[in-house]
């Protein structure tokens, strides 16, 4: 099934997309700001995460994908590495294609249980914008959330994620015209496997 990215209304192949989507990223409709946040957070993931295995056993690259509901993700993919700190990526999906795309960083606290390496708690920073165009209208631009969650292990690798906290509106379109609070409710609710 084809998808649009082009926001005109016409079907496109595969091949296209990924041109205009590459187009696009590059020519400056993607903000400027946005490009050189994934990359200092690309960097602090590449050159954070092996020197923090320095201070504890020999370090085990951990990866884990997410499956689950919630907002602003309405059905999202989420991947991340690590273990205590976990940097990740956040896309979103919902009836008409894509929807926001958000960078993320869990922090786990607390005491680790028994049978488990990773404490149960963790706190999430996470923003999200659109990266490409939807065929709604859009109330912002960004939204940032903070949150604060719990982890509920089945097994080592497979486990139920479940978040709440503020979420921060900011980038008002201005052709809205409903009202929007500076504060809303979000949260999370997925499924993870870890590798």
């Amino acid at each position: 099934m084809p998808v649009v990215l082009s926001g005109k209304g016409e079907n496109t192949d595969l091949k296209s997309n990924l041109k205009l989507f590459r187009h696009k990223f590059c020519s400056g409709t993607v903000s400027y700001r946005i490009r050189i946040f994934i990359l200092v957070i690309s960097c602090i993931s590449v050159l954070y995460l092996p020197a923090s295995s320095q201070s504890r056993a020999p370090y085990k690259t951990i990866f884990e994908t997410n499956l689950g509901y919630g907002f602003p993700e309405s059905i999202c993919l989420k991947l991340r590495v690590g273990n205590d700190l976990q940097p990740g990526l956040m896309q979103a999906f919902d009836t008409r294609g894509f929807g926001p795309t958000g960078l993320e960083i869990y922090y786990r606290f607390g005491e680790r249980p028994r049978l488990l390496d990773r404490p149960m708690w963790y706190a999430v920073g996470g923003i999200a914008g659109y990266l490409f165009d939807v065929k709604y209208t859009k109330e912002y631009k960004a939204l940032f959330y903070p949150r604060i969650g719990r982890s509920f292990h089945f097994s080592k690798k497979v486990g139920f994620n479940i978040d709440i906290g503020p979420g921060f509106p900011f980038g008002r379109n201005g052709d809205a015209t409903n009202l929007i609070s500076p504060v809303v409710l979000t949260g999370n609710m997925n499924l993870f496997f870890r590798f």
